[in-house]
Protein backbone atom coordinates (compact mmCIF):
# COMPACT_ATOMS: atom_id res chain seq x y z
CA UNK A 1 0.00 0.00 0.00
CA UNK A 2 1.12 3.53 -0.73
CA UNK A 3 -0.61 6.64 0.57
CA UNK A 4 0.05 10.32 0.38
CA UNK A 5 -1.99 11.48 3.34
CA UNK A 6 -2.51 15.24 3.24
CA UNK A 7 -3.88 16.83 6.38
CA UNK A 8 -5.37 20.29 6.84
CA UNK A 9 -4.22 23.21 8.95
CA UNK A 10 -5.79 22.77 12.37
CA UNK A 11 -5.96 18.98 12.02
CA UNK A 12 -6.70 17.14 15.24
CA UNK A 13 -4.24 14.56 16.51
CA UNK A 14 -7.02 12.09 17.28
CA UNK A 15 -8.36 12.36 13.73
CA UNK A 16 -4.90 11.91 12.25
CA UNK A 17 -4.24 8.84 14.39
CA UNK A 18 -7.56 7.35 13.36
CA UNK A 19 -6.82 8.01 9.68
CA UNK A 20 -3.30 6.53 9.81
CA UNK A 21 -4.54 3.40 11.56
CA UNK A 22 -7.37 3.09 9.03
CA UNK A 23 -4.89 3.24 6.16
CA UNK A 24 -2.63 0.62 7.72
CA UNK A 25 -5.54 -1.71 8.46
CA UNK A 26 -6.90 -1.71 4.94
CA UNK A 27 -8.90 1.42 4.15
CA UNK A 28 -8.65 2.16 0.42
CA UNK A 29 -11.42 4.78 0.16
CA UNK A 30 -10.15 8.22 1.14
CA UNK A 31 -13.75 9.43 1.46
CA UNK A 32 -13.95 7.44 4.70
CA UNK A 33 -11.13 9.43 6.32
CA UNK A 34 -11.73 12.22 8.82
CA UNK A 35 -12.36 15.93 8.37
CA UNK A 36 -8.67 16.53 9.16
CA UNK A 37 -7.74 14.86 5.87
CA UNK A 38 -7.49 16.90 2.69
CA UNK A 39 -9.31 14.31 0.64
CA UNK A 40 -8.91 16.18 -2.65
CA UNK A 41 -5.13 15.73 -2.69
CA UNK A 42 -4.80 12.54 -0.63
CA UNK A 43 -3.87 9.47 -2.69
CA UNK A 44 -4.12 5.74 -1.90
CA UNK A 45 -2.69 2.95 -4.06
CA UNK A 46 -3.31 -0.58 -2.80
CA UNK A 47 -2.01 -3.13 -5.27
CA UNK A 48 -0.35 -4.70 -2.21
CA UNK A 49 -2.49 -4.90 0.92
CA UNK A 50 -1.37 -2.79 3.88
CA UNK A 51 -1.44 -6.01 5.89
CA UNK A 52 -1.77 -4.78 9.50
CA UNK A 53 -4.50 -5.29 12.10
CA UNK A 54 -5.40 -3.23 15.15
CA UNK A 55 -4.06 -4.94 18.28
CA UNK A 56 -4.70 -2.37 21.02
CA UNK A 57 -6.85 0.71 20.41
CA UNK A 58 -6.04 1.95 23.93
CA UNK A 59 -2.28 1.54 23.87
CA UNK A 60 -1.77 5.02 25.29
CA UNK A 61 -2.57 8.70 24.89
CA UNK A 62 -2.86 9.34 21.15
CA UNK A 63 -1.30 5.93 20.50
CA UNK A 64 -2.60 2.69 19.04
CA UNK A 65 -0.81 -0.61 18.57
CA UNK A 66 -0.90 -2.61 15.33
CA UNK A 67 0.45 -6.05 14.51
CA UNK A 68 1.33 -8.06 11.42
CA UNK A 69 2.43 -11.70 11.10
CA UNK A 70 6.02 -12.72 10.49
CA UNK A 71 6.94 -13.95 7.02
CA UNK A 72 8.09 -17.36 8.25
CA UNK A 73 5.62 -17.86 11.11
CA UNK A 74 2.04 -16.65 10.65
CA UNK A 75 1.28 -17.39 14.30
CA UNK A 76 3.90 -14.87 15.51
CA UNK A 77 3.77 -11.11 15.12
CA UNK A 78 5.70 -7.88 15.03
CA UNK A 79 4.23 -4.87 16.85
CA UNK A 80 4.09 -1.23 15.80
CA UNK A 81 2.67 1.51 18.02
CA UNK A 82 1.73 4.64 16.09
CA UNK A 83 2.36 7.35 18.69
CA UNK A 84 1.30 10.99 18.13
CA UNK A 85 1.52 11.91 21.80
CA UNK A 86 4.62 14.14 21.47
CA UNK A 87 3.69 17.51 19.97
CA UNK A 88 5.04 17.86 16.45
CA UNK A 89 6.10 14.24 15.92
CA UNK A 90 4.99 10.79 14.84
CA UNK A 91 6.85 7.97 16.58
CA UNK A 92 6.66 4.50 14.97
CA UNK A 93 7.46 2.63 18.19
CA UNK A 94 8.59 -0.94 17.57
CA UNK A 95 8.13 -3.65 20.24
CA UNK A 96 9.00 -7.32 20.46
CA UNK A 97 5.61 -7.96 22.08
CA UNK A 98 2.61 -5.97 23.29
CA UNK A 99 0.10 -6.82 26.01
CA UNK A 100 -3.27 -5.49 24.81
CA UNK A 101 -4.84 -6.05 28.24
CA UNK A 102 -2.17 -4.34 30.31
CA UNK A 103 -1.42 -1.84 27.51
CA UNK A 104 2.32 -2.29 27.79
CA UNK A 105 5.09 -3.45 25.50
CA UNK A 106 8.19 -5.61 25.85
CA UNK A 107 11.60 -4.49 24.53
CA UNK A 108 10.97 -1.29 22.60
CA UNK A 109 13.49 -0.89 19.78
CA UNK A 110 15.91 1.90 20.63
CA UNK A 111 15.40 5.25 18.84
CA UNK A 112 11.87 4.41 17.69
CA UNK A 113 10.78 7.16 20.12
CA UNK A 114 13.41 9.70 19.02
CA UNK A 115 12.44 13.22 17.93
CA UNK A 116 15.64 13.39 15.87
CA UNK A 117 15.12 10.34 13.68
CA UNK A 118 11.33 10.12 13.29
CA UNK A 119 8.71 12.12 11.43
CA UNK A 120 7.60 15.70 11.97
CA UNK A 121 3.90 16.62 12.12
CA UNK A 122 2.59 20.18 11.73
CA UNK A 123 -1.05 20.39 12.76
CA UNK A 124 -0.98 24.21 12.80
CA UNK A 125 -0.16 24.61 9.12
CA UNK A 126 -0.99 21.20 7.67
CA UNK A 127 1.31 18.95 5.72
CA UNK A 128 1.76 15.56 4.08
CA UNK A 129 2.55 12.13 5.46
CA UNK A 130 3.74 9.50 3.00
CA UNK A 131 3.08 5.91 4.00
CA UNK A 132 4.36 2.70 2.42
CA UNK A 133 3.20 -0.61 3.89
CA UNK A 134 2.76 -4.33 3.48
CA UNK A 135 2.55 -7.14 6.00
CA UNK A 136 6.36 -7.02 6.08
CA UNK A 137 6.96 -3.34 6.90
CA UNK A 138 5.67 0.20 7.41
CA UNK A 139 7.60 3.33 6.42
CA UNK A 140 6.52 6.92 7.14
CA UNK A 141 7.94 10.12 5.67
CA UNK A 142 6.67 13.60 6.47
CA UNK A 143 6.65 16.81 4.46
CA UNK A 144 6.03 19.99 6.44
CA UNK A 145 7.08 23.61 6.26
CA UNK A 146 10.13 22.55 8.31
CA UNK A 147 11.28 20.19 5.57
CA UNK A 148 11.38 16.56 4.47
CA UNK A 149 11.17 13.66 6.92
CA UNK A 150 13.22 13.58 10.12
CA UNK A 151 15.41 16.40 11.40
CA UNK A 152 18.64 14.34 11.50
CA UNK A 153 19.57 11.99 8.62
CA UNK A 154 16.30 13.00 6.94
CA UNK A 155 14.80 9.75 5.72
CA UNK A 156 11.61 7.73 6.15
CA UNK A 157 11.33 5.76 9.40
CA UNK A 158 9.31 2.80 10.59
CA UNK A 159 9.42 -0.96 11.03
CA UNK A 160 11.03 -3.48 8.67
CA UNK A 161 11.25 -7.26 8.72
CA UNK A 162 14.44 -9.10 7.82
CA UNK A 163 15.27 -12.57 6.58
CA UNK A 164 16.99 -15.03 8.91
CA UNK A 165 20.55 -15.85 7.87
CA UNK A 166 22.03 -17.46 10.96
CA UNK A 167 21.56 -21.13 11.94
CA UNK A 168 20.30 -20.40 15.46
CA UNK A 169 17.83 -17.75 14.25
CA UNK A 170 14.77 -19.91 13.66
CA UNK A 171 11.06 -19.20 14.22
CA UNK A 172 11.09 -21.75 17.05
CA UNK A 173 13.92 -19.90 18.80
CA UNK A 174 11.77 -16.78 18.92
CA UNK A 175 14.28 -14.06 18.09
CA UNK A 176 12.45 -11.05 16.60
CA UNK A 177 13.37 -10.72 12.88
CA UNK A 178 12.31 -7.07 12.68
CA UNK A 179 13.65 -3.69 13.67
CA UNK A 180 13.05 0.04 13.76
CA UNK A 181 14.77 1.70 10.82
CA UNK A 182 15.37 5.22 9.50
CA UNK A 183 16.55 5.04 5.89
CA UNK A 184 18.62 8.21 6.23
CA UNK A 185 20.35 6.78 9.29
CA UNK A 186 20.82 3.55 7.31
CA UNK A 187 22.56 5.41 4.48
CA UNK A 188 24.86 6.91 7.10
CA UNK A 189 25.64 3.42 8.39
CA UNK A 190 23.15 2.33 11.08
CA UNK A 191 20.36 0.25 9.58
CA UNK A 192 18.37 0.41 12.79
CA UNK A 193 17.68 -1.19 16.16
CA UNK A 194 16.20 -4.58 16.94
CA UNK A 195 13.99 -5.11 20.00
CA UNK A 196 16.32 -7.96 21.01
CA UNK A 197 19.21 -9.79 19.36
CA UNK A 198 21.73 -12.50 20.21
CA UNK A 199 25.41 -11.91 20.84
CA UNK A 200 28.26 -14.27 20.03
CA UNK A 201 28.26 -15.58 23.60
CA UNK A 202 24.57 -16.53 23.13
CA UNK A 203 23.27 -13.91 25.56
CA UNK A 204 20.58 -11.43 24.47
CA UNK A 205 21.11 -7.72 24.08
CA UNK A 206 18.47 -4.96 23.97
CA UNK A 207 18.32 -1.18 23.82
CA UNK A 208 21.04 0.85 22.13
CA UNK A 209 23.36 -2.16 22.00
CA UNK A 210 20.92 -4.05 19.74
CA UNK A 211 21.91 -2.08 16.67
CA UNK A 212 22.41 -3.34 13.15
CA UNK A 213 24.92 -1.72 10.83
CA UNK A 214 23.75 -1.29 7.25
CA UNK A 215 25.51 -3.08 4.45
CA UNK A 216 24.83 -4.51 1.02
CA UNK A 217 25.59 -7.82 -0.63
CA UNK A 218 28.51 -6.39 -2.57
CA UNK A 219 29.72 -3.51 -0.41
CA UNK A 220 30.98 -3.48 3.15
CA UNK A 221 29.39 -0.07 3.69
CA UNK A 222 26.79 2.06 1.95
CA UNK A 223 29.41 4.29 0.32
CA UNK A 224 28.07 4.14 -3.21
CA UNK A 225 30.01 5.03 -6.37
CA UNK A 226 29.68 8.60 -7.57
CA UNK A 227 30.03 10.18 -10.98
CA UNK A 228 28.05 10.00 -14.20
CA UNK A 229 28.63 6.36 -15.18
CA UNK A 230 26.44 4.61 -12.60
CA UNK A 231 24.00 2.67 -14.79
CA UNK A 232 24.28 -0.92 -15.95
CA UNK A 233 23.30 -2.54 -19.28
CA UNK A 234 19.67 -3.64 -19.39
CA UNK A 235 20.25 -6.44 -21.91
CA UNK A 236 18.20 -4.71 -24.58
CA UNK A 237 20.68 -2.14 -25.83
CA UNK A 238 19.93 0.40 -23.12
CA UNK A 239 20.86 0.98 -19.50
CA UNK A 240 19.14 0.97 -16.16
CA UNK A 241 19.69 2.23 -12.62
CA UNK A 242 21.07 -0.55 -10.38
CA UNK A 243 19.47 -1.33 -7.04
CA UNK A 244 21.29 -2.95 -4.09
CA UNK A 245 19.73 -4.90 -1.23
CA UNK A 246 20.01 -3.72 2.36
CA UNK A 247 21.50 -6.09 4.92
CA UNK A 248 22.06 -5.83 8.65
CA UNK A 249 25.04 -6.89 10.74
CA UNK A 250 26.78 -6.05 14.00
CA UNK A 251 30.37 -7.29 13.95
CA UNK A 252 30.76 -6.62 17.69
CA UNK A 253 28.02 -9.15 18.42
CA UNK A 254 28.05 -11.58 15.48
CA UNK A 255 30.59 -12.13 12.66
CA UNK A 256 27.92 -12.63 9.98
CA UNK A 257 24.88 -10.86 8.58
CA UNK A 258 21.68 -11.23 10.61
CA UNK A 259 19.68 -10.99 7.37
CA UNK A 260 18.45 -8.61 4.69
CA UNK A 261 15.27 -6.56 4.33
CA UNK A 262 15.04 -5.81 0.62
CA UNK A 263 13.56 -9.11 -0.59
CA UNK A 264 10.82 -8.94 2.07
CA UNK A 265 10.11 -5.20 2.22
CA UNK A 266 10.93 -4.11 -1.37
CA UNK A 267 13.24 -1.31 -0.19
CA UNK A 268 16.49 -0.88 -2.17
CA UNK A 269 19.51 1.42 -2.38
CA UNK A 270 20.26 3.24 -5.63
CA UNK A 271 23.39 5.24 -6.56
CA UNK A 272 23.76 8.94 -5.73
CA UNK A 273 22.42 11.66 -8.02
CA UNK A 274 20.21 9.35 -10.07
CA UNK A 275 16.72 10.60 -9.20
CA UNK A 276 14.82 13.07 -7.03
CA UNK A 277 12.45 12.43 -4.14
CA UNK A 278 8.94 11.48 -5.34
CA UNK A 279 10.23 10.39 -8.75
CA UNK A 280 8.78 7.03 -9.77
CA UNK A 281 11.10 4.33 -11.14
CA UNK A 282 10.20 0.98 -12.66
CA UNK A 283 11.98 -2.26 -11.73
CA UNK A 284 10.86 -5.77 -12.64
CA UNK A 285 7.47 -4.46 -13.72
CA UNK A 286 6.80 -2.71 -10.40
CA UNK A 287 6.69 1.00 -9.57
CA UNK A 288 8.93 2.46 -6.86
CA UNK A 289 8.97 5.79 -5.04
CA UNK A 290 12.32 7.54 -4.81
CA UNK A 291 12.93 8.87 -1.30
CA UNK A 292 15.69 11.15 -0.04
CA UNK A 293 17.79 9.61 2.69
CA UNK A 294 20.94 11.04 4.29
CA UNK A 295 21.30 13.99 1.89
CA UNK A 296 19.55 15.54 -1.10
CA UNK A 297 21.56 13.47 -3.57
CA UNK A 298 21.30 10.14 -1.72
CA UNK A 299 18.23 8.01 -2.30
CA UNK A 300 16.53 4.68 -1.82
CA UNK A 301 13.44 3.30 -3.52
CA UNK A 302 10.32 1.78 -1.90
CA UNK A 303 7.61 -0.19 -3.69
CA UNK A 304 4.78 2.22 -4.55
CA UNK A 305 1.46 0.53 -4.21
Amino acid sequence: MYARYDYNAGASISNMLSDIVSLLTGTTDKATLSASCNQASTQIISQVAAGWTLHDASAGTNMQCLKAPLADDASAFKYLCVDLNTTGYLFPKVYEAWDATGHAGTNMASTSDSTSYNQRIDTSNGGSLYIWASARFVMFASQTAAGWASTIKPGPSGIVERTRYLPWDTPAAGWPPFLWCNLGYAMYGTLGYSPRQMQKDETPVTGTSASLTAGTVCFSTLAMPSGSDQKVPDGAGGSTIPAWPLMGHNVNHMPLMYGEISSLCDIWVIPDNMAATHDVLSMDGKQYSVVQTNGPTESMIIRKG
